[in-house]
């Protein structure tokens, strides 16, 4: 059996170089990088968990894909719809689609389909109770409307009940709303429209109270039947402001609304994905990867400079080493070998504590949320995290292409090193 002379070596250096100066300074290596590695696990699971968050309660406040008339304008100057059964048929049944990809000319399958269709009506409105007095939007939409997509964000009370054949009398008001107008649960509010100069007055029941944490929502909007703002507008009950469609993977999105608009849709109709309606808001989310880059960035300097000073101090510890097994006839790559082996421990070692650290850490924040967030800032309530398999595996992949260069560079020393003028100057 032959024996690996260089890995002999190494690993007698590892067990040896436990205590003194180079001992504490591979200890610090090791902690150094197994933090840096921790860190960039946690910073991408916490930048797409925050994205993937603030996205959903978009998405479960709008939808995924909006249909509306194409001369309808980003302000309330609502131009109605034909409310048509064949088409919510046509999309709702809509599965896998075959699409290319409008860059590269590749064909591609979405993963799902259309989950659920709604019609909606947007319309503003003052909402009044004693002496406070509100500015809101209006969001009408029918039984059609999947309740269980806002149950997370139901606070109280219950959503407003659309199954009898006359107009609900309900509201769902948020909490902001709620606190503003001094109201709970059951209470009684005004609400004022403005229609052809004239004012109508209705009074409806609080059913309910809701909050997602959006800020700019909470403070806006408020659910209605959508029959009543039917009968403010005077239309009938086949004419809509627009649909509201919701799938079963958000990737999809674009493929299925460029297939509604050209296969589906009558001149008159337009479709586009909430990405596109709501563009600020995801420009902002997107500039989010900006702090993941820079943070990754960091930590990889972090580790190329602390691998790199430890084997470079290691080396320079062990000249006189060096000398001797060069003296003995050992070649430079035999030499460099053993310090290759020793960073190949410090590597090994610290990615696996930087991993261990990293998800533990993470799963930890899941399971009890100790790191809070200011709602009003940060729209959430606690730092969130969702774990990537493939961000991981590139961290770690990437952590060990780094680390080899940095690791490999310093190992250039041994060639420069004399042994005629060790063992002289020894």
């Amino acid at each position: 059996m032959v024996m690996n002379f260089p890995f002999y070596i190494a690993r007698r250096i590892s067990k040896s170089s436990t205590t003194g100066y180079s001992g504490a300074l591979i200890k610090l290596a090791i902690f150094s990088i197994s933090l840096s590695v921790a860190v960039m696990i946690l910073s991408t699971a916490v930048i797409k968990g925050f994205k993937n968050e603030i996205s959903e309660k978009i998405y479960g406040f709008w939808g995924n894909i909006h249909i509306t008339d194409t001369h309808q304008t980003r302000n309330f100057e609502l131009r109605p719809i034909a409310l048509q059964k064949a088409l919510i048929d046509s999309v709702t049944s809509i599965g896998h689609l075959e699409y290319m990809d409008k860059e590269g000319g590749k064909k591609y399958r979405t993963k799902g389909g259309v989950k659920a269709m709604s019609p909606f009506i947007t319309y503003p409105a003052i909402l009044n109770s004693k002496q406070v007095m509100e500015g809101i939007v209006l969001k009408g939409i029918n039984a059609d409307y999947d309740e269980n997509i806002f149950d997370s964000y139901l606070r109280s009370g219950t959503f407003p009940g659309f199954k009898d054949s006359i107009a609900s009398r309900q509201v769902l008001i948020s909490r902001q709303t709620a606190s503003r107008l001094k109201v709970d649960v059951g209470d009684q509010i005004n609400i004022h429209f403005l229609e052809e100069n004239k004012q109508i007055k209705r009074r409806l029941q609080v059913s309910g109270i809701y909050k997602t944490g959006l800020e700019e929502y909470d403070k806006k909007f408020a659910f209605i039947d959508l029959r009543i703002l039917q009968h403010i507008l005077d239309w009938d009950e086949n004419q809509i402001g627009g649909y509201e469609i919701f799938v079963d993977h958000v990737e999809d999105s674009e493929p299925i609304a460029d297939y509604i608009y050209n296969e589906l849709l009558p001149a008159n109709l337009y479709a586009e994905t909430i990405q596109e309606k709501q563009s600020g808001i995801f420009e902002w989310l997107e500039l989010q990867n900006i702090n993941e880059t820079m943070i990754l960035l960091l930590m990889v300097l972090v580790a190329i400079i602390n691998m790199s000073t430890a084997i470079l101090i290691l080396i320079l510890e062990r000249s006189t080493m060096i000398g001797i097994l060069k003296s003995l006839g050992e070649t430079n790559w035999g030499v460099r070998k053993i310090f290759i082996y020793n960073a190949l421990y410090i590597m090994v070692l610290s990615l696996i504590i930087g991993n261990v650290l990293g998800l533990g850490v993470g799963w930890l924040q899941m399971k009890f949320e100790f790191l809070k967030l200011d709602e009003a800032n940060h729209y959430l309530t606690s730092v969130p995290v969702q774990f990537d398999l493939a961000s991981i595996g590139m961290i770690n992949l990437g952590a060990v292409l780094v680390t080899a260069i940095a690791m490999l560079l310093p190992t250039f020393l041994v060639t420069r090193i004399s042994p005629i003028s060790i063992l002289r100057f020894d």
